[in-house]
């Protein structure tokens, strides 16, 4: 038999670069992804390389002079007892901000994975707030936490106390000192427990139903079903929740900075208040990118201890 060669049709040039650029598969790889690899070399390598270099400078952020002062900046954060006591205060709120909306939140999503008349409504109303600004989110809790002032100026929280007949509970709530922190973290919960949540619910809607209709017959009860099946099958969402929110909390600055600014005294200063500090108001520019430095190598120990941790909670089939 005689094989007839197809001829290439009229107008396409087989030897011609753009078509061996298109039929080159590592090619095309490449020129799909290269804006976005200019894009985070722009916005995130090159910024995270300048950090670096300035932390072992003693450049102040005006001009282009500076000069090499080694790990100065390092020593001297770790030696100033203004800046080192920031460190626990960080670790407090990131600790207990992720605790609150990794618990809360699945406990949400296990209620929102309900079939109900009113689930998608709930729902909407978890996530709404997400959609919010921090910094808009801050100001409506500081008129809704301020002081009494007068008959007629106080904060919402103070009204209700006050016409529910609870004039004895009025106070100054941001200003308290072992309220404040609790507060940030109520109002930290509220602003993202919908998108925690969230990512549960997506996780458990993707478990089998089977597992449970297995569980049922086995006599298991909702508690062992919601332990052995639920929260094993979405440990990949506890990884991710975890890792967004104690990434969140280590950079937490809009909603703590308009609530609190760090007081009452250094009660809620974390450190990212610290680094702003320094970087913007004392021109020590050297000395905040060194501290930057220091929280993204904290913040990655953290992720990978993490991935290590939760991964003995997941579910595997024997």
């Amino acid at each position: 038999m005689f094989t007839i060669a197809s001829k290439p049709k009229a107008g396409r040039n087989s030897n011609s670069f753009l078509y061996r650029l298109v039929m080159n598969e590592k090619m095309a790889q490449v020129v799909l992804l290269s804006p976005a690899l200019i894009m985070f070399s722009m916005f995130v390598i090159y910024p995270a390389g300048m950090t670096l270099l300035y932390s072992f400078t003693d450049w102040t952020g005006i001009g282009l002079g500076y000069t090499f002062v080694g790990f100065a900046n390092y020593v001297a954060m770790f030696h100033s007892s203004e800046i080192f006591n920031t460190i626990p205060v960080t670790f407090y709120f990131a600790s207990l901000n992720a605790f609150m909306l990794v618990v809360v939140g699945f406990f949400a999503a296990l209620c929102l994975n309900r079939k109900s008349r009113i689930t998608n409504f709930m729902r909407i109303c978890f996530f709404l707030p997400t959609l919010s600004s921090p910094l808009i989110v801050g100001f409506i809790f500081k008129e809704f936490f301020s002081p009494v002032l007068s008959e007629t100026w106080m904060g919402s929280l103070n009204r209700i106390l006050g016409m529910i007949g609870l004039k004895s509970l009025q106070g100054n709530w941001l200003t308290n000192e072992y309220a404040a922190m609790p507060l940030i973290v109520l109002v930290g919960a509220w602003y993202a427990i919908g998108q925690t949540s969230l990512i549960y619910l997506a996780n458990m809607r993707s478990i089998p139903q089977s597992l449970y209709e297995a569980a049922m017959i086995d006599g298991a009860g909702y508690w062992k079903q919601t332990y052995h099946i639920t929260f094993k099958m979405t440990a990949p969402a506890l990884r991710i929740n975890l890792i967004l929110q104690l990434i969140n909390s280590m950079q937490a600055f809009g909603i703590i900075n308009i609530l609190t600014g760090g007081g009452p005294g250094t009660a809620t200063k974390v450190i990212n208040l610290a680094i702003v500090e320094y970087t913007i108001t004392a021109y020590r520019v050297g000395l905040g990118s060194a501290m930057t430095m220091v929280v993204s190598v904290t913040v990655f120990l953290i992720v990978v201890t993490i991935q290590n941790v939760v991964s003995k909670f997941e579910y595997r089939e024997l």
